[in-house]
């Protein structure tokens, strides 16, 4: 099949023959995204059947309707392999599936970066809690710090590195000198599309703690969380409170780790699904043959009687190599889909404006993006200017009401997801001795040097 729809794929490029080509390709196409689903449900759902089994991902209630449409839609695959079992309601479903798990999603990250502005202000405090200071000289810091961004021509090491510096040490700005920066930075996005502009800000909000996405009430627990934190004194915080928002803190931190991996891999599925029932009613009987090895896989695993390594070791053996063989064929042969010299009137009148959508859709599902949706996003309305000044409006009316420690977090993880302003290695060095020579507070310049030490070795 895939020689038959490289040879339609040429002649379609050739602009030989389109009302024969077309179907071809499309077709041929569709049956290389059946194969893919196929393979994937096999080992994604094999890894989340062990997990489960191991106690390593614990589905809560709000994700079990997921899961049962995932096994309910299973079941059917293994009963009736190869029909054509991708009807509308069906396609609703796994939508509408993803659109929920994507909303979730949304909010659990939103809880995220909110506690990380916590979680930088408790690891500031750690040296003078846990006895830990050390006598920084800052001179001699300077000197450690410009020896990482030391570079063998590599220049992205570089600038990560120095990214990670700036945005770790002190943050010992005014609030004016630090909106400044901001806009300063930002104007580099000024020519930027739409989508980049989108995307752009997205970051920003986030990094700032400012994203509010609907349903953050729907998850009571961590709304609790963010007030307990948001209500300590972080100037005047007694050991005993540090300890406790510190164990408060793991633990809230741990639940929504737990949360997101199943939902993960509930994402997964119904990628794979909505890959798998978009092409069922294309897929030629040699890319059913090709399937079945995967059915035997997932039949195997919703049993009722437990399986054994051995039986699920052999039933891999007939894979071996294949998922990866396809994912390959199929990364080089993507990039010619959209450059097909045939009109979206033409594919209309030849009567393949659905299975082309299709197929479209499957190539969105086939990404490393989990959370792609199936129609582009709408960009934020307005100009770059207007989007800017939105932006710097929120951020700086809760700079204006925050304590400082959790302000100077908030600006250093914006920071981090800005351009840097310096041109020079003496502008640099000027940031880095001002910011640690403006710091009196040993323990969190203790703790800054810490950090920049362990991702710079990360980074090595």
């Amino acid at each position: 099949m895939n020689r038959d729809m490289i040879q339609a794929r040429k002649d379609l490029l050739a602009g030989r023959e389109p009302e024969q080509n077309l179907p071809r390709y499309l077709r041929g196409l569709a049956g290389c995204y059946y194969r893919m689903a196929n393979y994937n449900l096999a080992m994604n759902y094999t890894a989340f059947t062990e997990a489960v089994k191991e106690g390593g991902i614990n589905i809560t209630d709000r994700q079990k309707p997921h899961e049962a449409l995932v096994k309910e839609l299973l079941e059917s695959l293994l009963s009736a392999p190869g029909e054509s079992q991708s009807s509308e309601e069906t396609l609703r479903k796994l939508n509408d599936m993803r659109r929920k798990i994507t909303a979730d999603m949304q909010v659990l990250t939103a809880y995220t970066d909110k506690l990380y502005l916590y979680e930088y202000v408790l690891r500031r405090l750690a040296p003078s809690m846990e006895d830990t200071v050390e006598e920084i000289d800052s001179y001699a810091a300077l000197e450690e710090l410009m020896s990482y961004l030391v570079s063998d021509g590599e220049q992205e090491p570089l600038l990560e590195t120095l990214s990670v510096i700036v945005s770790e040490l002190p943050v010992r700005m005014t609030k004016g000198k630090f909106m400044e920066w901001v806009r300063g930075t930002a104007s580099v996005y000024k020519d930027s599309d739409a989508e980049s502009l989108n995307r752009t800000f997205y970051m920003l909000y986030s990094a700032a703690g400012l994203y509010e996405p609907e349903g953050m009430e729907e998850f009571s627990e961590y709304a609790g969380a963010l007030r307990y934190f948001s209500s300590l004194d972080y100037r005047n915080i007694t050991q005993e409170q540090y300890y406790d928002a510190k164990a408060k803190l793991e633990t809230v931190t741990e639940s929504i780790a737990s949360i997101t991996e199943a939902y993960f891999s509930l994402m997964e599925f119904g990628n794979a699904l909505m890959m798998l029932f978009l092409t069922a009613p294309y897929v030629a009987p040699e890319d059913l043959k090709e399937a079945e090895s995967c059915i035997d896989v997932l039949r195997l695993l919703m049993r009722e009687e437990p399986y054994t390594e051995e039986e699920i070791v052999k039933a891999f053996e007939p894979l071996e190599g294949a998922p990866e063989a396809l994912e390959e064929f199929l990364f080089k042969e993507e990039t010619y889909l959209e450059e097909l010299p045939v009109s979206e009137e033409l594919i209309s009148a030849m009567m393949q404006k659905v299975l082309h959508t299709r197929v479209t859709y499957a190539k969105r599902m086939h990404t490393t993006s989990l959370f792609i949706e199936l129609e582009e996003e709408n960009p934020q309305e307005g100009g770059f200017e207007e989007i800017l000044e939105k932006f710097c409006t929120q951020l700086s009316e809760v700079l204006e009401h925050g304590q400082r420690a959790v302000n100077r977090a908030r600006m250093a993880k914006v920071i981090r997801n800005l351009p840097l302003p310096f041109t020079k290695k003496t502008e640099v060095q000027k940031y880095i001795l001002a910011a640690l020579e403006n710091c009196h507070d040993m323990s969190e310049k203790t703790a800054a040097l810490r950090e920049i030490r362990e991702s710079a070795e990360e980074m090595r």
